[in-house]
Formats: C-alpha cells, structure tokens, sequence
C-alpha cells in the first residue's frame, strides 16, 4: 500500500488556505511550514489514490467557486494552485468539505462493494 496524509495548512502572511498531500513522512507540509504555513488538519490514507481522490474533489469544486489564489511567486516550494483566500474559504469550511469528499468516496467504495 501506498498511505498519505491529507493535509490543510493556513498562511497568516498570506491570509490563505490550502490543501495538499504528502507521504506518509509529512515531509510535505514540512516544507511548507519552513515558510510560515500553519498546519490546521490532517487525514491519514492508507491508499494514496484515495487521498488524491478528496483532494481533486475539494479543489475542483474551490476552483470552480473561486478560482486558486496565490501566485508560483507567492510559493517557491509549489503547490500554490491549491491554496485559497481565507476570507473566501474558511478553515471550518474546508474541513468540513474535505469531510463531505471523504464520505462521498467511501459512499461510492461501498455501494462499488455491493456490486462485485
């Protein structure tokens, strides 16, 4: 198995959310908090296409409503086509819509189940 976390994290400088994914390590979101991101939540995945699953899920529907925020300036070490402006999209928010993802993906894997 491939495991991952699915993380939030929050800039104050920048007033931003985002959302990512990184081994199971964290190394990751390590990277981001060495530029002043704070981590907010995590999940742990012991499948790592899952992960990438909510997170597409998430994103696409951000983007759609928002579109992303900060620039590949704004973030050296990427990823910034993931964040959003935190006076748009919340903390509480986020997690609440990384939640919804989760259960619509394991909704789907166990109506899939029934089926096999």
């Amino acid at each position: 198995m491939n495991e991952a976390i699915l993380y939030i994290l929050y800039s104050p400088v920048h007033k931003a959310v985002k959302i990512g994914i990184s081994d199971i390590s964290g190394k990751r979101f390590a990277a981001h908090k060495t530029k002043g991101w704070l981590l907010v939540s995590y999940w742990h995945f012991f499948e790592r296409d899952k992960a990438r699953t909510v997170e597409s899920l998430v994103v696409n529907t951000l983007r759609e409503r928002y579109g992303h925020y900060l620039s590949k300036e704004d973030m050296p070490q990427n990823g910034y086509t993931e964040t959003f402006d935190a006076n748009k999209v919340s903390k509480k928010g986020l997690i609440r819509l990384v939640k919804k993802s989760i259960e619509l993906i394991n909704d789907k894997d166990s109506h899939k189940a029934n089926k096999d």
